[in-house]
């Protein structure tokens, strides 16, 4: 658990996040990382998610087959993500929504090397000093910390995430990083 908790407070600023978008070498990448971003999602839930897990309509995704075996509905919240996903979907109804060039399902290790190279031409480097590169589950840390510094709740993130016990996304988010102490001692004291 304490290996756990001090991997989550290494997460991408919302800046460092927007330049790995811009650096994807294509819209499908570009897709993915957004995915990761705005879903909150581990691997393995992005490899497994299907084009009839989306629900435009009332702006949701369902994670089937989440850590657990567990199944959860996530609420898409930023507009320009959802129009990018219409648009990498056109006309499909079904099957794997990231595929390759040959149209199959994308694999773990894929999604790994997307991120990784994406890393590199962007200059993102792994804030964590133990790691050499980006990966996939720094994108759910990043979320996670974003949606703490605009108020939202544990709960509502415990939720999202798809977090089994209120007790893990506390260990993980509960306690302010050194960057919101700093915002905060800046703020408080230049007024």
């Amino acid at each position: 658990m304490k290996q756990q908790m001090e991997a989550s407070a290494y997460h991408l600023k919302p800046a460092e996040i927007k330049k790995l978008i811009i650096a994807a070498s294509n819209f499908r990448d570009r897709c993915i990382i957004k995915t990761l971003y705005w879903l909150g999602l581990r691997r393995k839930e992005l490899t497994e998610l299907d084009v009839r897990d989306i629900d435009f309509e009332r702006k949701r995704v369902k994670v089937r087959e989440g850590k657990g075996g567990k199944t959860r509905i996530v609420p898409i919240i930023d507009d320009e993500y959802l129009n990018d996903i219409k648009h990498l979907l056109g006309t499909r109804k079904d099957g794997a929504i990231f595929v390759s060039s040959h149209g199959k399902q994308l694999s773990i290790r894929m999604i790994n090397h997307i991120i990784e190279k994406t890393g590199d031409i962007a200059g993102v480097e792994n804030p964590n000093p133990a790691r050499t590169h980006i990966n996939p589950h720094l994108f759910r840390h990043s979320i996670a910390r974003f949606l703490k510094s605009k108020g939202f709740t544990a709960e509502w993130i415990q939720n999202f995430l798809g977090h089994q016990s209120y007790k893990t996304t506390m260990d993980m988010y509960g306690k302010i990083s050194i960057n919101e102490m700093e915002q905060m001692a800046e703020k408080k004291l230049s007024t």
